[in-house]
């Protein structure tokens, strides 16, 4: 009896094919790079149809690696960045847009036109992007279906027969009303759209689909589907209380809030956790736009090279006062700023390779603590004394310890590095019958655990040196409360 689980991880760099057995262990994985092109400036976008090609070649080599077939397989969790965009022909298949992902900048104006008449947008989310993607996507308006890469995915996957999406996922596109969790039809009629292209909403986990045996080779069904950063909070334990983040392109905190809405400011705002049977978890969310990219940047135009960037930064105690702020596409929480561009400074004759490659990582961990601070001080709660980590960047221990210094508290790594994939199996298990809330949880497993080696006043210190030659005296607006 098929008894495996099989999750669909298309992040924003890398996508992944992970098998998982009920117990939670990792049976197989697959993984390759996805490209991304820049067309123009703060435009970012992929090939759908590649990432498509590419997943299916990941399911494959997942299987392969394991020495299984897909038939073994009892059921499938799909996990993805989330508000990206693809506008496709629902007769076809076919792609008519490119994958406008969500770090993208070309909804900035129209994100503001829109705030200006009383609808709040970010510029990332797809709200303020679809109507200049249509513009450009040449098809009958009868013919065309959009959304974000989860929903693309299960269409393929089902031969067409699905079109469809879960509200974790639906929610950061800024279309869907907050307080119906239904597609907000006022702002769809407001840009002139047929709500007829919209994925329909289903619960995060459950039935969603079954694979067309055509593609796959078996009917398989798709009983999850989830954003990628919420995956991530449910293989840390997801209820009210946890909190975890991702370093992965970005470095999300996501702390989990329950059934309760909390909305105290659009720097850090919340978000649908999961949606299942009508009842509704929540979590708080504050980003670091530019996190692994920007290191992966920095190594790249500092010529500092990738298997010697850790070295380089633990052979140096500090950056000798060089200070990195990493804000390639903009700055995230706490004070969101799409215009502002990264930094590298207080580059003197005494600073050297390894300094730069120290300021590049305690630029993201300072960051990591910008947003920390400002969440738990919004969220009026105590912050977990451990902070749970996971994604790509987490392999580095010199990175670790460092954001455990310049944090001030213990951060523990998952075992399961591809948290993101395990919370999608989770949830597929989940939606199959094969795991219970409880079975869930023995998931929350922890293989070490960095404690921080400075005294708690002198990482204040260096963070409000590095805030003050970052974003000069004032800092970046958010909270200024020091532990």
């Amino acid at each position: 009896m098929p008894e495996l689980l099989l999750a669909i991880d298309a992040g924003t760099t890398t996508a992944r094919a992970a098998l998982f057995t009920p117990g939670g262990a990792m049976a197989g994985l697959a993984s390759a790079p996805v490209t991304t092109r820049s067309p123009g400036p703060g435009l970012m976008e992929q090939d759908a149809q590649g990432v498509w090609r590419t997943v299916r070649r990941l399911i494959a080599g997942c299987l392969e690696g394991a020495g299984r077939c897909i038939g073994d397989v009892a059921a499938i969790g799909v996990t993805s960045q989330r508000t990206s965009a693809v506008v496709w022909d629902r007769r076809t298949s076919r792609p008519l847009s490119p994958l406008v992902l969500w770090n993208d900048l070309r909804g900035a104006r129209r994100a503001v036109e829109l705030r200006e008449s009383g609808v709040f947008l970010a510029p990332q989310q797809a709200a303020a992007k679809l109507e200049a993607i249509l513009a450009t996507a040449g098809c009958a308006s009868a013919n065309l279906a959009w959304g974000n890469i989860d929903s693309f995915l299960i269409f393929k996957l089902s031969g067409g027969a699905v079109h469809a999406t879960d509200r974790s996922q639906a929610w950061p596109t800024g279309y869907l009303d907050l307080a119906t969790l239904s597609w907000n039809a006022a702002l769809i009629a407001r840009q002139g759209l047929d709500e007829a292209m919209f994925p329909r909403l289903v619960d995060t986990f459950g039935p969603i689909a079954i694979t067309d045996r055509s593609v796959l080779g078996a009917a398989v069904p798709i009983t999850a589907d989830i954003a990628d950063q919420q995956s991530a909070l449910i293989a840390h334990g997801g209820g009210a209380g946890r909190a975890k983040v991702t370093f992965g392109t970005s470095a999300t905190l996501d702390f989990g809030t329950g059934a309760a809405l909390v909305f105290k400011s659009p720097a850090v705002p919340p978000f649908v956790l999961t949606s299942v049977g009508g009842e509704t978890t929540y979590c708080l969310e504050g980003m670091v736009l530019s996190a692994g990219s920007a290191l992966d940047w920095l190594r790249g135009v500092c010529r500092l090279g990738r298997s010697r960037f850790d070295s380089l930064a633990a052979s140096v105690k500090t950056a000798a006062g060089a200070v990195f702020l990493p804000a390639l596409t903009g700055l995230g929480a706490p004070a969101p700023d799409p215009a502002r561009a990264a930094l590298l400074g207080g580059l003197t004759a005494a600073v050297g390779r390894a300094h730069i490659a120290r300021a590049g990582i305690e630029g993201v961990a300072f960051r990591v603590r910008e947003v920390f601070e400002h969440v738990f001080a919004l969220a009026d709660l105590p912050p977990p004394e451990v902070l749970g980590v996971d994604g790509g960047m987490t392999q580095s221990e010199v990175f670790l310890q460092i954001q455990a210094d310049l944090l001030g508290r213990p951060v523990s790594r998952h075992a399961v590095r591809e948290a993101t994939a395990l919370g999608a199996a989770i949830c597929a298990g989940r939606g199959v019958g094969l795991l219970s809330a409880a079975d869930a949880a023995t998931f929350v497993r922890y293989e070490r655990t960095f404690e921080p080696s400075l005294a708690a006043d002198e990482a204040a210190a260096r963070h409000r040196a590095w805030r003050a030659a970052v974003h000069g005296s004032a800092g970046a607006g958010g909270s200024s409360k020091e532990p």
